[in-house]
């Protein structure tokens, strides 16, 4: 699979289990992005947008998200 974007050299942790979860554990399509210090360090996609495979996840693909704020609620 081909990871798109890019990643700061010092996360480069964040890209290899990225690469992992499609490699390893069958993910069909995600993305990642991490601001650090007010700076984007890791802004990564890949994979698909859908079960059969049919539309690339771009940069902008809309994905749901679930229990993001579980950890502030938890603090």
């Amino acid at each position: 699979i081909t990871i798109h974007g890019e990643c700061a050299a010092r996360f480069r942790r964040v890209r290899e289990a990225f690469e992992e979860n499609f490699r390893d554990r069958r993910e069909i399509g995600a993305a990642v992005a991490v601001v650090h210090d007010g700076e984007t360090v890791v802004d990564l996609w890949a994979g698909w947008a859908d079960q059969a495979r049919t539309r690339p996840w771009q940069r902008d693909t809309i994905a749901n998200v679930y229990s993001c704020t579980k950890a502030m609620a938890a603090v």
